[in-house]
């Protein structure tokens, strides 16, 4: 540090320092990945992060230029104060009294399958990582309960399955035993696909041949994600088309479900652009949309929406003890990390996903989610 301090003190400061300089540029990387941006840049902006986090030491050397101190300063006021007080603050979150986690089902397919499931995709040797979960699986039930439900839906189940990210690792065989498990569940009522199923063209096949092994009482509905939009996404929603599914868009859909009008939405934003317009749908009835991004929670409650359902952000991926995940692909950074969040009137669910282009996982294994609808006070419930 340029001041002239004890080691120790120094010591202390300049991680601290080291922390906010973090926080800046994770939280200016986060911010990107939530927008609709060229994968290309965005992947050398990663490289460009990593670089900028790993070379802070550097502006030691430059520490009495003017502008140099004050980003100092900067960075331990992000590291001392802003960085803990979100993780304080962040550590006190629960789940919003709508929504309760009533089960949660987990397997290791790993120890069951064993090596078949590296499958041959080009990052297969970082699932094998100490700790990696890739190879886990969680079914988590959720117990919803809203007033403004239709009496004749107590008790209507919904399957949330998103972030599939097929590119060969994990392999087939690991997928299979996945869908095992969601088709071995009592058949839901509505099924919803959340977006981000492929990474490679030559995966749109598994689509069909995975997907359309799950059955429903009422209906199937499914849009794209930001990965999708790389490998020919028309393919792939004719390979969900092919297994069953209607596929929203940036669209809505007047359905009947149980002798009650609802409306179901499809965002895909902002990477699929017009939004959905509302403008001439039904109101006074129950609105359920499935987003891939939770960044569109806002828009949600700017249209009525009751219940939104999405994923993209992976639960963060790795999540460090206390201090949680770090990067999650979101405008607002941290803040969409948990299963729920409820804001006004627009309850908001999300699922950790099944995989992501890199597999690594630390203490975030994949998700899909069976939301219970109940009516009622949440209070009551």
């Amino acid at each position: 540090m340029p001041l002239d301090l004890p080691p120790l003190l120094a010591g202390i400061l300049f991680a601290v320092a080291w922390v906010g300089h973090t926080c800046i540029w994770v939280a200016l990387m986060n911010f990107l990945f939530g927008c609709p941006i060229p994968k290309l840049f965005l992947k050398s902006w990663r490289w460009v992060t990593a670089a900028l986090l790993f070379s802070f030491p550097l502006l030691l050397l430059v520490a009495e230029a003017r502008p140099v101190l004050a980003y100092l300063a900067v960075c331990l006021t992000f590291g001392g104060v802003v960085f803990p007080a979100i993780t304080l603050y962040r550590r006190s979150r629960k789940l919003p009294a709508e929504v309760a986690i009533t089960d949660t089902k987990s397997f290791d397919f790993w120890k069951t399958l064993g090596p078949p499931c590296l499958g041959d995709g080009t990052l297969r040797a970082a699932t094998r990582l100490p700790g990696n979960d890739i190879y886990k699986f969680d079914i988590t039930t959720m117990t919803v309960t809203l007033p403004n439900i239709p009496a004749a839906w107590d008790g209507l189940t919904l399957l949330l399955v998103s972030d599939t990210h097929f590119y060969g690792t994990p392999g087939r065989c690991w997928w299979d035993a996945v869908f095992d498990e969601l088709a071995a569940l009592p058949t839901p009522d509505v099924v919803l696909l959340g977006g981000d199923y492929v990474d490679t063209d030559a995966h749109i096949e598994w689509v069909a041949a995975l997907f359309g092994r799950l059955k429903w009482n009422k209906a199937g509905f499914a849009i794209l994600g930001n990965h999708d939009i790389l490998h020919r996404p028309e393919r792939v929603r004719d390979g969900l088309r092919a297994a069953g599914y209607e596929v929203l868009g940036n669209s809505w859909q007047e359905v009947t479900i149980r002798g009650e009008q609802c409306v179901v939405i499809g965002h895909e934003g902002p990477w699929f652009k017009p939004p959905p317009d509302l403008s001439d749908a039904p109101t006074g009835v129950f609105r359920l949309c499935l987003s891939h991004t939770p960044d569109n929670l806002y828009w949600g409650v700017r249209n009525g929406i009751d219940l939104m359902l999405g994923g993209h952000t992976h639960g963060g991926g790795v999540v460090f003890p206390v201090v949680g995940p770090i990067f999650t692909p979101s405008k607002f950074g941290r803040r969409f990390d948990l299963n729920a969040y409820k804001k006004d009137g627009t309850l908001m669910v999300l699922s950790r996903g099944l995989s992501g282009k890199e597999p690594v996982r630390f203490r975030c294994p994949p998700q899909a989610v069976r939301i219970v609808l109940r009516t009622g006070s949440p209070d009551a419930s």
